[in-house]
């Protein structure tokens, strides 16, 4: 075999096996893209919410309003909580049906 053919050879054997990293690669750019604008939007809910809490605590006139605030915080807390294990329990998922 002559040295041109070898080198040849070579290239070639050589992009078959970066191919599935090149492809892993851009696949991991998406995923942290994606990653990244979900923990952004939940950061991002987090904060309306401590601003509507804050919003509620300054209009409070008793102790009882300032005990409907708490009691409102808590609960959209609460469910944005819900909402992100849910997301995270999903992207646990689709991990391990793209295995």
């Amino acid at each position: 075999m002559s040295f041109t053919k070898l080198i040849v050879l070579m290239v070639i054997y050589s992009a078959g096996l970066l191919a599935p990293a090149m492809a892993v690669a851009d696949t991991d750019s998406a995923d942290f893209q994606a990653d990244k604008d979900r923990q952004i939007a939940n950061v991002v809910e987090k904060v309306q919410i401590a601003q509507k809490h804050l919003s509620c605590l300054q209009a409070a006139q008793d102790h009882a309003a300032l005990k409907t605030c708490d009691e409102a915080f808590k609960q959209e807390q609460d469910d944005s909580d819900t909402k992100v294990k849910a997301q995270t329990a999903d992207k646990k998922t689709q991990k391990g049906v793209k295995k």
